[in-house]
């Protein structure tokens, strides 16, 4: 697509392609606007540069302010979501390796941040939740994901946010037909 018509398709009032790449080259580089825009792999690298710049900030404050590395925050979660996980189904769910969320919950029974129960209808299951600890935690860590997704999608227009979640969830419904069985 041309410039003249990506700018064209533009919200009234927002920067020109143009004006964008240069902001985009000021602050990450040259070879950065290249990559987002002259390869065969554009759109893998786009989503993959902005989860990176979007999660390793937000990381190393979580790491800095509360002690947490992102596998044990991506556990906390998960039980804020579904207590009564197993291990197991959080690396399932995320796609992190078993072995990082093993450590993880090892760290996090180490701080008092989850608890570990055996099922009563499989008792080589350990059903993990969140302690109060835990919940405290995590409750002061969501919002700081809340602030920075709002700033990262500030960009867009309401309808342009519906139209992207949209195509997201349409990528994300799509990936048992792609991803493999690791």
């Amino acid at each position: 697509m041309p410039d003249s018509a990506i700018a064209s398709s533009l919200t009234p009032g927002e920067p020109s392609r143009a004006g964008g790449e240069q902001a985009l080259a000021d602050r990450f580089g040259a070879l950065a606007v290249t990559m987002l825009n002259d390869t065969e792999l554009v759109p893998s690298w786009s989503i993959s540069f902005i989860a990176n710049f979007f999660t390793g900030p937000i990381y190393r404050d979580v790491g800095e302010r509360f002690g947490l590395s992102r596998p044990e925050f991506v556990i906390l979660f998960s039980l804020l979501q579904k207590p009564g996980l197993v291990a197991r189904d959080v690396s399932l769910a995320t796609g992190l390796p078993k072995n990082s969320i093993s450590r993880a919950v090892s760290d996090l029974l180490g701080k008092a941040l989850i608890e570990r129960e055996t099922d009563v209808g499989d008792k080589r299951a350990k059903l993990l939740r969140l302690t109060r600890a835990g919940q405290e935690v995590i409750s002061q860590v969501v919002p700081l994901f809340e602030v920075r997704q709002t700033a990262m999608r500030a960009v867009l227009s309401a309808p342009e946010r519906a139209t992207f979640d949209a195509l997201l969830a349409k990528m994300i419904h799509a990936m048992p037909d792609w991803v493999g069985s690791d």
